[in-house]
């Protein structure tokens, strides 16, 4: 896969992560089922080890709560044969790293987010432990596909963090059908799947309104990217660049003012600041001026 489609898909994914921690446990509830209350507390332990060739390894996200669960949570492009082992060293080393009784492994539970559609990937990978005499065990691992969730239920099951990722919808079919009706299409979801579920997550409080102003920016960026792919094939007449301002939001204007006065508020503190040191060295020197009398 194109290293630079690998990383846009791979930046927003880790950034989502990034929010408040209303949205994290709201999602990981709804991801993995729990029924975390919104004011647990939200960790992120070290995610980087190094596997048996000494080359060090960064995990996509590793989320403890309330020091108690930790959840592994990978994202992927495309199908990989590969992942449930990937997914397993991972959380071996995770595991080695937070032992607390020395004989006790405690892996993280882990899902597998694809950001693809592919009818031949399973509802879950499945590695064989084979442990000689002392019997197998089966290591399973679950795909959530998740192009096969509507908007409709990521927001019933408040996993309104993942809704920029709805424009990989029509991702493929844009790209083998770069028609003006299909990029009608990716329009309106922008418009009525995304811009307006992030404000009616909000308005549930789902998520806050930061969350909402940042996953609006993550929006822009996947936007922006598949604009600039397909402006090249032609056909996207009808798929308007999202230009600043396009995507704001209705207290928008009142953290831009907010910003505004701080920047004036930070150049006047430095300007005193400045005439302060020069008083200090003007009585300094009349001190100095009265002792030569």
């Amino acid at each position: 896969m194109n290293n630079e489609v690998y990383q846009i898909y791979d930046r927003i994914f880790k950034r989502i992560f990034t929010l408040s921690n209303l949205s994290i446990i709201n999602m990981i509830n709804g991801l993995f089922h729990t029924n975390y209350p919104t004011e647990s507390i939200v960790e992120y332990p070290n995610k980087e080890f190094v596997n048996r060739f000494l080359k060090e390894r960064l995990a996509d996200v590793f989320i403890s709560i309330n020091s108690t669960h930790t959840y592994h949570l990978e994202a992927q492009i495309q199908k990989d044969e590969n992942i449930v082992i990937r997914v397993f060293e991972y959380g071996f080393y995770h595991a080695v790293e937070h032992m607390d009784d020395k004989t006790i492994l405690k892996f993280p539970e882990p899902v597998v987010i694809y950001l693809t559609k592919e009818s031949s990937i399973p509802e879950e990978s499945v590695l064989i432990l084979d442990f000689g005499k002392q019997g197998s065990f089966e290591y399973k691992v679950e795909n959530y596909i998740y192009l096969n969730h509507d908007v409709i239920e990521l927001n019933q099951r408040k996993m309104g963090i993942l809704i920029p990722f709805q424009l990989l919808k029509f991702k493929e079919i844009i790209h083998k059908n770069p028609t003006r009706k299909n990029f009608k299409k990716l329009q309106r979801l922008l418009e009525n799947d995304i811009l307006n579920s992030i404000e009616a997550n909000v308005k549930v409080g789902n998520i806050t309104q930061e969350d909402a102003t940042q996953l609006l920016e993550l929006t822009r960026q996947l936007y922006k990217y598949l604009y600039d792919n397909y402006y090249e094939i032609g056909g996207c007449e009808d798929m308007k660049p999202l230009l600043d301002g396009a995507m704001e939001l209705p207290l928008d204007k009142y953290r831009i003012r907010i910003d505004e006065l701080e920047g004036k508020l930070a150049s006047e503190k430095e300007r005193a600041d400045k005439m302060s040191v020069e008083a200090e060295r003007l009585r300094k020197e009349l001190e100095e001026l009265k002792k030569n009398k």
